[in-house]
């Protein structure tokens, strides 16, 4: 596997510091600049937050949204856990703040993992010197395998764009394979540039998030964990700020269907298209009823081109939908069509969730111009299984 390059003005290390068991791999990763670069930050929308949600706002606030370095751990979500929590995450940003000569405020504390655990402190503060002494140009693969949990494989992508001196470069990081649903990012992300960005941080990381984490889902669990984070070193320079945004979206994009795909016992990657909305919004909120839906995921699932199943989620999701016009498909297959089943066209439909491991459903709303496409997964036996067993 060749190793994919970092943005420049930016390292990355990853280890195992004992947070998960032995062979489970790494658990504790670190994302580095070489000097406070602008920031941004998105977190979950759960009322129950782990303790670094609280922190890395704590953190950003004081430092004017400058961030030094982002330190990942595994295996322990440190959330439900109160001051000790907090304090836990304070000490584990001041640890990596020591050894990078930083300000204690640029550096953010994040964890994943089971909900309820403290940080094993011990271990980490044996494990952090030797981990920022580890940080290296290309340590992207090592940081992007330290982030996993249930995922089955590192979820790292990156795209390149002109810059006035050069080529500019993005490089994104995920983990996520279940508690997965829009209200936020349902996931860990991190996303670096080493462009001067168009606009400030914030809008963008927003507008981004909206057009790709916002538009993923594998079981409509929200996380208390969510958090996506945003990184320019501004180290190249972008006459076109929309071809800096466009390679932010494309790789934020393809992160969220690696998500999808990855999803916990999933065997399909799901397209849902929704088309012929009042607006955005609606096309958004039809997409999403529809990918979170129990009979579509587990008809997906059995290979059966339950379109039935598909406009009845449609119907249920609270937006305009001229059912009388409306349309279903199974990849390039109508299944109804101007509010009328066609049953004859359904083994051709059978055969695409047969065949393909990236399969595409859709609904034509029959009520405005407007269309968005949400990622999603299948809804297996294993899926029960691995979260049945996720403590045991």
């Amino acid at each position: 596997m060749s190793e994919i390059p970092l943005p420049l003005g930016f390292r990355a290390a990853g280890l195992w510091a004992g947070i998960k068991k032995p062979n489970r791999g790494f658990d504790l990763g670190l994302l580095a600049a070489d000097r406070p670069v602008d920031a941004a930050a998105m977190f979950t929308t759960n009322a129950l937050v782990g303790a670094h949600v609280a922190v890395c706002r704590e953190q950003l606030a004081a430092s004017g949204g400058l961030v030094r370095a982002v330190i990942v751990n595994a295996g322990c979500a440190n959330c439900a856990t109160g001051e000790r929590g907090l304090d836990d995450a304070r000490e584990t940003a001041r640890l990596v703040a020591l050894r990078l000569g930083c300000r204690p405020q640029e550096v953010l504390p994040i964890s994943t993992g089971a909900i309820g655990a403290h940080l094993p402190m011990p271990k980490l503060r044996d494990a952090i010197p030797t981990l920022v002494d580890a940080l290296r140009e290309d340590g992207a693969e090592d940081f992007a395998r330290a982030i996993m949990t249930t995922d089955t494989h590192r979820k790292l992508e990156s795209a390149t764009f002109c810059a006035d001196d050069g080529e500019a470069r993005v490089t994104g990081f995920s983990k996520g394979a279940g508690m997965i649903h829009p209200n936020m990012a349902t996931m860990l992300g991190f996303l670096t540039t080493d462009a001067v960005l168009p606009r400030a941080a914030m809008p963008l990381l927003r507008e981004v998030v909206e057009r790709s984490y916002h538009r993923v889902t594998v079981d409509g669990d929200t996380s208390p964990n969510d958090t996506v984070v945003l990184l320019a070193s501004g180290r190249r320079r972008v006459a076109d700020g929309e071809l800096c945004e466009g390679a932010l979206l494309d790789v934020a994009g393809r992160l969220c269907r690696q998500i999808a795909r990855d999803g916990e016992g999933a065997t399909r990657l799901v397209t849902v298209q929704v088309r012929g909305a009042v607006d955005d919004a609606q096309a958004s909120t039809a997409a999403r009823t529809i990918a979170t839906s129990p009979l579509v995921k587990t008809a997906i699932a059995g290979r059966d081109p339950n379109w039935g199943r598909i406009l009845s989620a449609a119907g249920r999701a609270g937006v305009a939908i001229d059912v009388a016009h409306a349309k279903v498909w199974v990849g390039e297959t109508f299944v109804f069509d101007e509010g009328r089943p066609f049953p004859e066209r359904e083994p051709l439909a059978a055969a695409h969730l047969a065949k393909e491991e990236e399969v595409v459903i859709g609904v034509d709303l029959a009520s405005g111009e407007a269309g968005v496409d949400v990622w999603t997964c299948d809804f297996t036996a294993d899926y029960v299984r691995i979260n049945a067993e996720y403590r045991t």
